[in-house]
C-alpha cells in the first residue's frame, strides 16, 4: 500500500516550511567543558594549591618511558642474593609436620 506522491509532497513542504520557521539551533564552540560555575572555580583553585606546594610533579604514565629504568626492579646484588636465596628455599622440606 504505497501513500499518495501530493500527501507526501505536502508533507515535505510543510516539514521545510516548519525548519524554515524555527528558530536557529544553536551550537557550542567553546573551548572550555561544559560544567557548572562552581565546578570550574574549584577546579582553578585545586590547580592552584597544586601548583603553589612544594610536592614534586605528578607522574603521567603516558609521558613515561617503561623501555629502562635503573630504580625499577632488583639491583645487581640483589638478584645475585635472590639466587642464593632460592636455592635455600628448595632446599627446604616441606613436610607440613
Amino acid at each position: 500500500m504505497l501513500a499518495d506522491p501530493k500527501k507526501i509532497s505536502e508533507l515535505i513542504r510543510m516539514k521545510k516550511k516548519k525548519m524554515m520557521n524555527a528558530d536557529p539551533e544553536l551550537v557550542d564552540t567553546d573551548a572550555h567543558p561544559d560544567i557548572n560555575p562552581n565546578e570550574m572555580a574549584d577546579i582553578k583553585m585545586q590547580a592552584e594549591i597544586e601548583s603553589s606546594l612544594d610536592t614534586p610533579h605528578k607522574i603521567d604514565a603516558r609521558e613515561k618511558s617503561l623501555a629502562v629504568d635503573d630504580n625499577m626492579g632488583l639491583s645487581d646484588d640483589e638478584k645475585k642474593r635472590m639466587a642464593r636465596l632460592r636455592t635455600y628455599i628448595d632446599g627446604l622440606d616441606y613436610d607440613g609436620e
